[in-house]
């Protein structure tokens, strides 16, 4: 009997007029994610990352060459604020992962693009065996 199957058990005895049988389905998929999170997050951080910078970084890797997008389309796929976006680009440009390249059709905006070193790295992350 697992923690899961302590707490149904109680809940059982004290509302047996309810079906717990959910409880045990979330409370188990919770587990399994915050354990996939913690483990995430150690391989993010043997690459100087967090979840988010990792995002943003798997993000324009999946988009194809030229491994860039502008900053609106980013906020529009990762779902996050023009705020949260230029904090996350602002991070990952001073650690030198990603750079503003100018948009060659409209001076007034930059595309943020992978560097070089960082689609390397990007695929060496995304399977480290080879």
């Amino acid at each position: 009997m697992d923690k899961i199957d302590q707490i149904l058990a109680q809940w059982q005895r004290e509302r047996p007029d309810i079906d717990v049988t959910p409880m045990g389905v979330i409370g188990r998929s919770l587990r399994i994610a915050n354990y996939f999170s913690r483990e995430m997050e150690k391989t993010f951080t043997e690459y100087g990352l967090n979840a988010a910078g990792f995002d943003l970084l798997a993000t324009l890797r999946r988009s194809g060459p030229p491994y860039r997008l502008l900053p609106g389309d980013l906020m529009e796929t990762m779902m996050i604020t023009s705020g949260t976006m230029t904090n996350r680009i602002d991070r990952l440009v001073q650690s030198g992962l990603v750079e503003r390249q100018q948009n060659p059709e409209d001076g007034r905006s930059v595309f943020i693009a992978l560097t070089k070193a960082t689609l390397n790295k990007s695929s060496q992350s995304i399977n480290p065996q080879g």
